[in-house]
């Protein structure tokens, strides 16, 4: 089997079981997710597809990001099956805010480099609800989801980096993706530690 096939198969199969355990939290009820902020999730997550894939024009870059939009997409229509709705934060709103200028940036200036460059921002934003929300209360995330979140982002990279004909853009994606992944799975470490002591 081809190595960049190989680690873009596991990507999207880590990211699937991440899922997988994330959304059975949600089930058993140990961990609480605002449907409205997997709303602009899953806004984020398909601009991000959208524009990824016109970058990478390859689909063996874009697989991850498919099943991550996919499952995000199933995770915010099982949230609202549970009613699980709240007021988005002003974090949220910025994020959605980013997200509709990259939207907008990329349909005026043609340019899906420029609408995901932005929607970066939107990305790490979001990901500035997570933090606040781990810090409260890192029991209440899944530390082995967020693991294999990491995993996949790293595998991504590592599929982006064998395909070669690697662009910036190209790389900003799965190296965000990787570095904010693990700074969650860290944090509910650190956070855990500090609870005990």
């Amino acid at each position: 089997m081809n190595t960049a096939l190989f680690f873009s198969l596991l990507s999207g199969v880590l990211i699937l079981f991440g899922y997988i355990i994330y959304n059975r939290g949600i089930f058993l009820g140990t961990c609480r997710p605002n449907a409205v902020s997997w709303a602009v999730w899953t806004m984020t997550s398909i601009l991000n597809l959208m524009s990824y894939f016109v970058i990478t024009d390859d689909i063996l870059k874009v697989g991850m990001s498919a099943v991550s939009t996919l499952a995000c997409l199933l995770t915010f229509i099982f949230l609202l099956g549970k009613k699980s709705y709240g007021p988005l934060s002003l974090v949220e709103k910025i994020t959605i805010g980013i997200g509709i200028i990259s939207a907008f940036a990329w349909w005026q200036f043609h340019s899906a480099v420029s609408g995901n460059l932005i929607l970066q921002f939107a990305i790490i934003a979001g990901f500035i609800s997570t933090y606040r929300s781990i810090w409260k209360n890192p029991s209440g995330e899944s530390l082995l989801s967020w693991t294999l979140f990491t995993l996949a982002y790293a595998s991504l990279a590592t599929t982006v980096v064998l395909c070669g004909n690697e662009s910036l853009p190209e790389l900003i994606y799965p190296f965000l993706g990787l570095f904010l992944h693990f700074t969650s799975a860290f944090l509910i470490i650190m956070r855990r530690r500090s609870h005990k002591a």
